[in-house]
């Protein structure tokens, strides 16, 4: 309770002095509006490109461009943050924490000899959100084990939250080339992982994991390359790395020896689960998963090209939308609706969780039993999350009650309400229409009778 009448304190303090900061209007370039901030400031960019490193030296700020405010997706395309190859694009090594973010931009062309050719993180825990993160390097001198996170690197005790963005085209001399992640705990969600190249080291052209404990959730990992003496085209996991592995899709990934979809080996051991690993292959092969020196693996309720051992695992066409076109999306019919595990949460259309990035939305198929009442109250995860301007929470009543649904800030005020009446048995839904509202983090919270749920959900506009 203490900790929390401080955080609160603290969040009003800086809610009372935030200001906005334009560039180029107040500042020519993006570090001079930076170095201008203080915490819980907005620094926001206009289109164009911008030929800047930049750090945040310890600002906990929203770096935006006008995807920010409008939810156009065309200003991340329009707003670029190029690093000229002479360092990393953008640096976060100075304890930047959770109200640290950086969203909406291209950040393109980064060099760093080391780490972190796109982004890097040290010791610092920001959002990274709906980026597109393409044609970074991270190259070492020859023959030297350097060049790591040709896109993004996280290292020594990094918590960065890496979410929608579309980490494309970087190139790491030695270990993962979209993703580095050194003795850190991120969270990856959400991200199309495209296209990323190893060069010449142990491996992870998508994700390297390297003593490390990353959720890795929802997200596409497609088209990258492990070479020469990799391992893991779309991941590989080392000394003693322990990610969860959730709902991802594996597919076309390529590796010069061995684990084509993911590589794990000295005493690491992740746990997979509802993740897709099909079409990867080896120079060998279609080796989907390889166990080097020590590792092991906990895996279930997933589809694995060629088979593996553990519970609800199969090996079936997973049936896509249109793959030659990137489209990973499942069609009616495959063997992946429903056969999650089933007691993950579940899917946005109130079914059982499917395996994969993406879930096949059977809300059409389930009309004839709407009218079925369910047999237990319950408060689905709002969708989409995060979300911009409105988004939809769904919930179940076993019998008419009272409800209420009120939405309240990060400081525990309820800002509005989106229901208040009587409601019959069945399964309803509420849209809460955000517009006036700004970014943050919401709590919403379902009241039905002597039933109380609440949930979070994060708005980014």
């Amino acid at each position: 309770m203490k900790f929390l009448t401080i955080l609160i304190i603290i969040l009003l303090a800086v809610a009372a002095s935030a200001t906005i900061i334009n560039i180029p209007d107040d500042y020519a370039t993006i570090q001079a509006g930076i170095d201008a901030s203080t915490d819980g400031d907005t620094v926001l960019v206009q289109p164009g490109t911008y030929v800047e490193n930049i750090n945040f030296n310890g600002h906990n700020i929203v770096l935006g461009s006008l995807f920010l405010t409008t939810g156009d997706t065309s200003y991340i395309e329009q707003t670029v943050i190029d690093g000229d190859s002479s360092g990393s694009v953008v640096t976060f090594e100075n304890n930047e924490n959770y109200a640290s973010m950086i969203t909406g931009f291209t950040i393109q062309n980064g060099f760093h000899p080391d780490f972190g050719g796109g982004i890097s993180c040290l010791g610092s825990s920001p959002n990274i959100v709906r980026n597109i993160i393409t044609e970074n390097l991270a190259k070492s001198h020859p023959y030297e084990e350097h060049g790591a996170g040709g896109g993004i690197s996280c290292r020594n005790n990094s918590g960065a939250t890496i979410t929608d963005n579309l980490i494309k085209a970087n190139y790491a001399y030695y270990v993962g080339g979209g993703v580095y992640c050194e003795n850190s705990y991120l969270v990856i969600s959400n991200n199309t992982i495209e296209s990323n190249i190893v060069g010449v080291g142990p491996g992870g052209g998508g994700i390297y994991c390297n003593n490390a404990n990353p959720l890795i959730s929802y997200n596409l990992i497609i088209d990258n390359y492990s070479g020469f003496a990799g391992d893991g085209g779309g991941m590989s996991c080392w000394n003693e790395s322990h990610p969860m592995i959730i709902n991802n899709t594996f597919s076309n990934n390529l590796s010069n020896r061995g684990g084509a979809g993911i590589h794990i080996s000295y005493y690491s051991n992740p746990v997979i689960v509802n993740t897709l690993f099909w079409g990867d292959s080896t120079s060998g092969g279609n080796e989907e998963i390889k166990i080097g020196s020590g590792g092991s693996l906990d895996i279930s309720y997933s589809v694995i090209a060629g088979g593996w051992e553990g519970e609800g695992n199969i090996d079936l066409d997973p049936l896509f939308v249109d793959p030659e076109n990137s489209d990973f999306h499942l069609l009616l019919g495959s063997p992946c609706i429903d056969t999650g595990d089933p007691e993950s949460p579940n899917d946005p259309d109130s079914t059982r969780a499917d395996i994969g990035a993406f879930y096949y939305n059977q809300l059409v198929e389930i009309e004839d039993i709407i009218n079925k009442p369910p047999m237990y109250f319950a408060l689905s995860p709002n969708y989409p999350n995060p979300f911009n301007a409105s988004t939809t929470i769904k919930y179940e009543l076993p019998h008419q009650s009272q409800v209420t649904i009120d939405i309240y800030d990060i400081l525990g005020r309820r800002v509005t309400s989106l229901v208040d009446n009587r409601q019959s048995a069945g399964y309803h839904q509420a849209i809460w229409q955000a517009d006036d509202f700004s970014s943050g983090m919401y709590f919403y919270k379902l009241q039905a009778g002597d039933y109380t749920e609440t949930k979070k959900m994060l708005m980014l506009k």
